[in-house]
């Protein structure tokens, strides 16, 4: 164990290393230079004004770090600079090198493609452990939620074959037509239910059944809404809506199994409805969505964003455009040409070696559009006036001083 904490540690400390020294990738720099370049790793996650403690903090800690790395002979001191040994720029290449791969890699999983490839796995998995628990249990829950995880194993193949095959849109359709199906057909067996009741046998083999089912479909909601947005593919957020339900149905089925441990096994046959009802909604709105993009009209994706995507655009947006604000304010920016290249040079996010090797850095056209949207808001909430001579007015003034 003490091995396992000594290597974790080296690891540690080589990757903050990698870190400082990469900083000199493009040529010496003096310790402030270094540290005002870390700032790029808060701005990347919507962090653009540090506090003067926090900046401190850092500069010493950098400063540490810098001293680490003399001694290891991977730096050399120029007067006030720091620049890179041969061995020093080795390793740093080295580290990037790693990260390039772990780049590659995580842009393969988010290809559409594997992540239908994996959601048909995964599907088969499920169907195969909740079906034998659902007929041992007799939970109509269980049951309707192994019959649609049966029926989604095939729908992951169709997906794989309309992505790769580029029959998206016919896929989809597929998709909608199988869920209100199920739906159906699920409906129609929690109703039978109340006419014919049974009572579910309800042991740890079901319990395990759904806990896993749960985990496993509240991992490739995420996954396929995430890969779906990221893509513009219909079809993946198609199929994230029914992860989404057989988590929801996982839970709803753990309640109706206490519920028949307490002797009130009807919970059970209700939550087989809830699932059903729960079906039949998702697909007529998934439907409606189908038929909009058969019109030609264009698919409005926005309203399947996360619940924390907007309140952190908002939150990344506010950072922006306040540390726009100071910079006219604080810093003697007094030109919209000066403003713009230094939001710019803030948002080059490629100037980051290792956000560089991963491959993750928003575009500049992309860039561009938050930095007018930014300007655009000061303007429109009166902090900021003038064409190309830009003055802080005095509700400007007041805001920053809140701000701090």
């Amino acid at each position: 164990m003490s091995e396992q904490v000594s290597s974790r540690r080296q690891h540690k400390e080589y990757v903050q290393n990698s870190r400082v020294a990469a900083a000199l990738r493009d040529g010496p720099r003096t310790l402030e230079e270094i540290s005002a370049r870390f700032h790029s790793y808060l701005r990347f996650v919507g962090l653009f004004k540090v506090s003067e403690r926090r900046a401190r903090e850092q500069t010493a800690s950098i400063g540490e770090r810098l001293e680490a790395l003399l001694g290891r002979g991977w730096v050399v001191r120029e007067g006030e600079c720091y620049a890179l040994t041969p061995l020093g720029r080795e390793e740093v290449e080295k580290r990037l090198s790693e990260l390039g791969e772990t780049g590659t890699l995580m842009r393969r999983f988010l290809q559409p493609q594997m992540v239908s490839r994996i959601t048909l796995a995964l599907h088969l998995a499920l169907a195969a452990l909740k079906l034998p628990a659902g007929l041992i249990s007799g939970s109509v829950g269980l049951l309707n939620d192994a019959a649609d995880t049966l029926l989604d194993g095939f729908s992951s193949l169709l997906v794989y074959l309309g992505l790769r095959f580029d029959k998206e849109q016919a896929v989809n359709i597929a998709l909608v037509v199988f869920m209100m199906v199920t739906g159906v057909l699920t409906f129609y067996e929690a109703v039978w239910r109340f006419f014919v009741p049974s009572e579910p046998d309800v042991n740890w083999f079901t319990f395990l059944a759904t806990l896993l089912s749960a985990f496993a479909c509240l991992v490739m909601w995420v996954y396929q809404r995430y890969v779906g947005l990221r893509s513009g593919s219909m079809a993946l957020i198609t199929q994230s809506v029914d992860s989404r339900n057989h988590v929801i149905v996982a839970a709803s089925v753990t309640a109706g199994l206490v519920a028949s441990l307490l002797q009130f096994p009807l919970f059970d046959t209700f939550v087989g409805l809830a699932v059903a009802l729960l079906i039949l909604k998702s697909a007529v709105e998934l439907t409606i969505e189908t038929v909009r993009s058969l019109g030609e009209e264009e698919m409005d994706l926005s309203r399947f964003e996360f619940g924390l995507a907007a309140p952190y655009e908002r939150f990344w947006h506010a950072q922006l455009r306040d540390w726009m604000l100071y910079l006219v304010g604080k810093q003697g920016v007094e030109t919209r040409t000066e403003l713009v290249a230094q939001a710019r040079q803030a948002l080059d996010f490629q100037r980051i070696p290792a956000v560089q090797a991963l491959g993750v850095a928003q575009p500049q056209p992309q860039a561009n559009e938050i930095i007018e949207r930014s300007l655009s808001d000061l303007f429109d909430r009166g902090w900021l006036i003038g064409v190309e001579q830009l003055s802080v007015t005095k509700a400007g003034r007041k805001h920053l001083r809140q701000r701090g």
